[in-house]
């Protein structure tokens, strides 16, 4: 570095600012001032392409440099790895004080008081800039060595106002370094490195006033009359979201109520996540698709359905991935979202949607997507996400037509699944271990045949009728074999009317029930994300989900079944995989790609030998069966853990609210020591202040005992669950 320009013992802050914007060295940026004056504030000027800058810290300089992403250096191997990570913080303050330098020339009838608080603000910045590069000279690392992002340029020099600046750079970018500061300085204390301890310490403390001065001129301009955090976000401009707000080394509380936030804005930010960079998916919980696509028409559905899917809605936070994003008509309370956060469970970001229509939400508009994922497709899904199509990022498929069409909506059919079985049951090395030709069931489109057909003698003397569409456990019958009753007819004639044709099959004597949930991509390729033990009622209907330990309750035998005496660990999963291979080209010719799962069970046939029925349904959607393997991922594998859906619909609000709080006083959530799983404890997974249907709750213990202990002394009704496990 070249020896420094001379100091001057008083300065116009104008002055200083063309200084520090457009000289093309560092020293010149580094100008001592001394005293300020604002007495010629001049005329705005027009924002530059960029600030001056020497050429090897240009900001048009990534094409000719390959980037060097800033997790790559902080790992700190070594003395110099810490002076790279420097390197960009040295750049982070340089483009900081460029810009409060930008924004004293932009706006010079800015109030004087403001004008003065950024000017003393940029000479804190300058100081951050020397103190980096005598840090990063005694490691040996030249300020330019690498390329520097732009970021902060082209996010905040667009700026329409002063109230731009301080909610793009106060409050976003330089709040999120009250979590860098801190982090670093705590990293470099356990290397032994005191004095950039020392100094990540110091730019921490600073960076608190320069938060509270933005926050201060923030509350005096902001026009809505809105708490903090919804002017916030009303204000704050793409490329920025209240997600650059945050750094990484865990969210600092302290800092920010020391900065004069809000608990509720606080609260609020801790909780938000949107993408950074990553184009995200979209995700949508449409649960009457299997419906829809039966009718092939979008269903106004009856009020039990609206209620569950209002309680249930929240479950497609847990496909989606931390920078996606997931679509609710009702966004849950503050705190429920952050008894997730801490337990471990990412939280997307949540965009409120109308019920109907398919108008772009204003958080969507002008973002490019990477994906869209609704629980299924259907009419209804495919016009609620009509209009995102053309924000598919390219190479995406961006036709509708290809993800909603009439070979899709085949999928949905029972008979499918049927046709699935019998080609899996001939082409499978195991046919020892599955169910005979004669369990697989027929598809029917005629009164008599199917009175034929349930007349044929059954393992247990009855038979399971199903609509050829309709979600898994609803729109069945069963029937004692040969003994039709008059009301068993009109409904068999209404559902070959309304859907076509029935499924009949022969009731089994099922002893447990499992998931295998599937993707397929672009090319066919099929993949076996894992399988799932659930626990279903009398007639199928979906109660709940073994996270962990998916034998726990089970018998000796039925073990050995499962993992052929002990000796064969894999035996479900070559079993899932024969059934992927046979669903694959299927799949593919008819266009679908995306997630689908296999409902299966293990039952006893009539000489008390165990045999899978390795496909009941195909689901072409997302299950609770993948929501549950998601979930998995948060508990720690040595444990005991359900994901359970709690009938709720007996009770009143304040009584279930009080049962909700009861549950969570008694068996509040327990980490592993490390803090990234969850050790035990009940957790709710919706809601349970709106819940008016079904609520969702993740219960660990140590063994199945503990956790069925967990609802003693509560409504048997919530308990009733326990019976089938």
């Amino acid at each position: 570095m070249s020896a420094p320009l001379p100091s001057a013992e008083c300065m116009e802050i104008r002055e200083l600012a063309e200084f520090v914007l457009f000289a093309n060295t560092i020293d010149g940026k580094l100008i001592k001032s001394g005293r300020l004056t604002d007495e010629h504030p001049g005329k705005a000027i027009v924002t530059p392409d960029g600030p001056g800058r020497p050429a090897e810290l240009g900001l048009d300089g990534w094409g000719e440099r390959d980037k060097v992403p800033f997790h790559d250096v902080r790992q700190l191997r070594s003395e110099r790895d810490g002076g790279l990570v420097m390197h960009f913080f040295a750049n982070h303050e340089l483009l900081a004080l460029e810009l409060m330098a930008l924004v004293l020339l932009r706006f010079p009838k800015a109030p004087a008081k403001f004008r003065r608080g950024v000017a003393e603000t940029l000479k804190e910045e300058q100081e951050h800039v020397c103190l980096y590069l005598e840090r990063m000279a005694a490691v040996g690392v030249e300020f330019g060595e690498l390329p520097v992002s732009d970021f902060f340029w082209r996010a905040i020099s667009p700026m329409a106002s002063p109230l731009d600046f301080v909610s793009g750079l106060s409050l976003t970018l330089e709040q999120a370094n009250l979590d860098y500061a801190p982090h670093y300085a705590r990293f470099f204390a356990e290397l032994g490195d005191e004095q950039t301890a020392a100094l990540m310490e110091k730019i921490y403390r600073d960076e608190i006033g320069h938060v509270k001065h933005g926050l201060n001129w923030f509350r005096q301009w902001e026009p809505t009359g809105a708490d903090d955090w919804r002017a916030f976000r009303q204000v704050l401009a793409p490329p920025l979201s209240p997600s650059r707000a945050k750094g990484v080394g865990g969210f600092n509380r302290e800092g920010r109520e020391r900065a004069g936030l809000t608990t509720d804005f606080i609260d609020e930010l801790e909780i938000y996540n949107q993408s950074k960079g990553r184009c995200p998916s979209v995700y949508w919980f449409n649960p009457t698709c299997d419906l829809n696509a039966g009718r092939n028409v979008e269903q106004t559905p009856n009020a039990g359905i609206v209620r569950m899917r209002s309680d249930l809605e929240s479950v497609a936070m847990f496909l989606a991935s931390l920078d996606d994003v997931v679509l609710v008509e009702r966004r849950p309370s503050t705190d429920f979202l952050r008894s997730l956060y801490c337990a471990g469970i990412p939280v997307p970001e949540l965009v409120e949607v109308v019920p109907v229509g398919g108008a772009v939400p204003t958080e969507l508009r002008d973002r490019q997507l990477g994906d869209l994922r609704p629980w299924g497709w259907d009419p209804e899904s495919a016009k609620k996400m009509a209009p995102l199509f053309a924000q598919l990022s390219p190479g995406a498929r961006r036709d509708p037509g290809a993800r909603w069409n009439e070979g899709v909506r085949g999928l949905y059919a029972k008979s499918f699944g049927v046709e699935v079985l019998r080609t899996v049951l001939t082409v499978s090395e195991n046919r020892e271990l599955l169910c005979p030709r004669s369990a697989v069931g027929c598809a029917l489109d005629t009164l008599a045949e199917v009175q034929t057909i349930a007349a044929e003698p059954s393992p247990t003397g009855r038979h399971v009728i199903k609509a050829d569409f309709g979600a898994s456990g609803v729109r069945q019958i069963i029937v004692n074999s040969g003994a039709f009753e008059r009301h068993q007819c009109r409904w068999v004639e209404s559902a070959i009317h309304e859907m076509g044709a029935v499924v009949v099959e022969p009731w089994l004597d099922r002893v447990l029930d499992l998931s295998a949930q599937f993707e397929i991509d672009d090319e066919g390729t099929i993949r076996l994300v894992g399988i799932t033990r659930f626990l279903a009622g009398g007639r199928g209907r979906w109660l709940g989900a073994f996270l962990q330990q998916m034998v726990a309750g089970l018998g000796i035998p039925e073990r050995r079944f499962l993992y052929g005496d002990g000796k064969d660990d894999r035996r479900l999963t070559r079993i899932f995989e024969v059934v992927g291979e046979v669903l694959a080209p299927e799949l593919q010719t008819r266009g679908f790609v995306g997630a689908f799962g296999v409902d299966a069970f293990v039952y006893r046939d009539e000489t008390s030998v165990f045999r899978l029925k390795p496909v009941v349904e195909v689901n072409p959607r997302f299950t609770m069966g993948r929501v549950a393997l998601n979930l998995a991922k948060t508990v720690n594998t040595a444990r005991t853990a359900l994901w359970l859906a709690l009938p709720i619909r007996h009770f009143s609000d304040r009584e279930f609210s009080e049962i909700a709080r009861t549950l969570k006083e008694r068996h509040p959530i327990e980490m592993t020591p490390d803090g990234e799983q969850i050790s035990t404890g009940l957790l709710f997974t919706t809601d349970p202040r709106s819940a008016r249907q079904f609520a969702t709750a993740m219960c660990v213990g140590r063994n199945l005992d503990e956790v069925k202990a967990m609802f003693d002394g509560v409504d048997e009704r919530l308990g009733a669950w326990r019976e089938h496990c």
